[in-house]
């Protein structure tokens, strides 16, 4: 019997429901016991309906972190949870750019606010032992998020990277880059409370410096104005999208051209990168920064995250009451 908390229409609060029995384990599944589930922004969206409807009672959650059943194996899910090993993308280590029949943990089935979820075992990773597995589930999504476009990017020692909000996102993204030994601007609202995140944090309503970092790396989903962004950008610098804008871009040609800046977006990782993250993350120390509710309080949880209230991440624990 697996409990979870679901969500019967867009916008409502999530209800305790009891799922049917999945049936029969297929081969290369794996079942894992949920021990921590965080509530990523993406989670938000798709209760409130924001990128479009989407199969309900929907069970939200896709940074978890749990046990296969029956081991003491402890794992990690993000956001996908399958695909073909078919397509183009497949076959070339890029199973995150699947477009054969991709599976997204919590979109047409059942995600991370239950007792046991069922994932293709490529899809389930082991966290190394030195990963704080209470604290490490936003690193399964927001994690990936950040470090994949980052090692795609080639930042490196010498390198400025700036980074547009010190959010859930944003603050992951500042943390691998210094480990990648490049200095970090952050632009946030916040310059009080987030300073420590990055070597500079910059009012990013003020007044924007021209020319200051190598790849600028947009986090937030709010309407900017590109232009101004792109002047942040030197020479032949990147601008890299890893949260989803609110409205089209538009941005001068001479940038592209003139200037010879790169545009580009970036979704989650491969399972390869996704290993080799949560290597480097146990490595270099590097651990998002949480606050913990119980999973009996997940709409509280659901509620300070859409109104900007939580510290980066909420964490969820435990299993659902009966």
């Amino acid at each position: 019997m697996i409990r979870a908390l679901a969500q019967q229409s867009s916008r409502g609060p999530l209800e305790p429901i009891t799922l049917s029995d999945p049936g029969p384990i297929a081969e290369g599944e794996v079942d894992v016991d949920i021990l921590h589930c965080s509530v990523c922004h993406s989670d938000v969206h798709l209760l409130d309906g924001d990128w479009g409807d989407v199969k309900r009672p929907l069970v939200p959650g896709h940074e978890i972190v749990g046990r296969v059943a029956g081991t003491d194996r402890l794992v990690g899910i993000g956001w996908q949870a399958g695909s073909c090993g078919k397509c183009l993308a497949c076959k070339t280590g890029r199973e995150h750019l699947c477009t054969g029949g991709k599976i997204k943990t919590c979109v047409g089935r059942q995600g991370g606010f239950a007792t046991r979820i069922r994932v293709d075992e490529r899809w389930a990773f082991d966290l190394p032992l030195a990963l704080d597995a209470k604290d490490a589930a936003p690193l399964l999504c927001a994690g990936l998020t950040t470090y994949s476009p980052l090692v795609r990017l080639g930042v490196r020692e010498g390198m400025c990277v700036g980074v547009v909000g010190l959010g859930g996102l944003g603050h992951l993204a500042a943390r691998f880059a210094k480990a990648f030994g490049a200095h970090v601007i952050g632009f946030d609202p916040d310059t009080t409370d987030k300073r420590e995140l990055a070597d500079t944090v910059i009012d990013s309503r003020g007044a924007l410096p021209n020319d200051a970092v190598d790849v600028l790396l947009v986090t937030t989903g709010a309407k900017l104005d590109w232009d101004a962004w792109m002047r942040v950008i030197r020479l032949e610098g990147t601008l890299c999208l890893v949260g989803i804008p609110s409205s089209h871009l538009t941005i001068h040609p001479d940038f592209l051209i003139d200037q010879q800046k790169t545009v580009t977006g970036s979704a989650i990782g491969s399972p390869d990168t996704m290993r080799r993250m949560l290597r480097f993350a146990a490595d270099e120390g590097i651990a998002p920064i949480v606050e913990h509710m119980p999973m009996s309080q997940a709409n509280e949880a659901i509620a300070r995250v859409r109104d900007g209230k939580a510290r980066m991440r909420v964490v969820l624990d435990g299993m659902i009451d009966s």
